[in-house]
């Protein structure tokens, strides 16, 4: 495999599981030095080992993305542990339902304060490290950045989605001229996700979310989920890398045509 992340550092938060397991895996076998962070740490931990069991090398923080305090602490882990920052990847995120006339505050602030507030502030404390040599933020957005789909009902997860290509924009416009790229992914379904178990957990700690809204099957071209490691960590490794050097302030679809239905 081509080491186009050759000790390059590289952050991934909700790294744990799924697309972000699938991120740090697939950074660490390019040659990168990986930040596994997760809020939740065991999960992190389990990442890690399998890093290092496979001849890379990786550290575990526990970070929680929607505290500022925390995601701060994050970044300075990893200076202190490697010495630098070259790549930022803002995946950690969370599930939300609900018309919106039933969406209580609580819901609304806890899904917005992980999906769009947790890759803000991963962007306000990265990107100052990143200014003096340039590097790469990727953040995982959705289709529900681009589209409310059939499900529909799902106000929270949606605007925060769509918010998440506005950063990425943002990024791209205004420190271009540093030599960093901001760029997102937009996923469909994936194989071995937690996303929805997890977030039924802490929203359970959060808010009491509304019932659950009868939905339509999505329906995908590619008729399967996609592969953390191999589809969706490829694609984010390709944008952290120089083969990607031309790209910024794009939204890339990793979604099985969804887009395209």
């Amino acid at each position: 495999m081509a080491k186009r992340l050759q000790d390059r550092v590289v952050v991934v938060t909700g790294g744990g599981s799924g697309i972000g397991r699938g991120t740090c895996l697939r950074a660490a076998q390019e040659g990168a030095l990986v930040t596994v962070a997760d809020i939740r740490i065991e999960l992190a931990r389990s990442v890690v080992q399998e890093i290092v069991a496979d001849g890379g090398v990786a550290i575990a923080v526990a970070c929680d993305v929607a505290v500022e305090d925390q995601v701060q602490g994050l970044v300075q882990a990893t200076l202190d542990e490697f010495g630098s920052l070259w790549g930022m990847v803002a995946n950690a995120g969370t599930a939300g339902s609900g018309w919106i006339h039933e969406t209580t505050m609580a819901d609304w602030q806890f899904v917005l304060g992980v999906n769009l507030t947790g890759p803000f502030l991963c962007a306000k404390y990265s990107l100052p490290h990143m200014m003096a040599d340039g590097g790469s933020f990727v953040a995982t957005s959705s289709i529900a950045g681009s589209v409310v789909g059939a499900g529909g009902a799902a106000a929270s997860y949606t605007v925060s989605k769509h918010g998440v290509l506005g950063l990425v924009k943002q990024i791209a416009v205004d420190y271009g001229q540093y030599g960093i790229r901001a760029n997102a992914i937009q996923p469909a379904a994936v194989q071995g996700t937690r996303l929805a178990a997890h977030a039924a957990e802490d929203q359970a700690k959060a808010t009491t979310p509304p019932a659950q809204l009868p939905r339509p099957k999505a329906w995908l071209p590619i008729h399967r989920a996609g592969k953390s490691l191999e589809e969706y960590g490829a694609t984010i490794a390709f944008l952290l890398s120089d083969d990607a050097g031309y790209i910024t302030g794009a939204s890339v679809p990793v979604d099985g045509g969804y887009l395209a239905t």
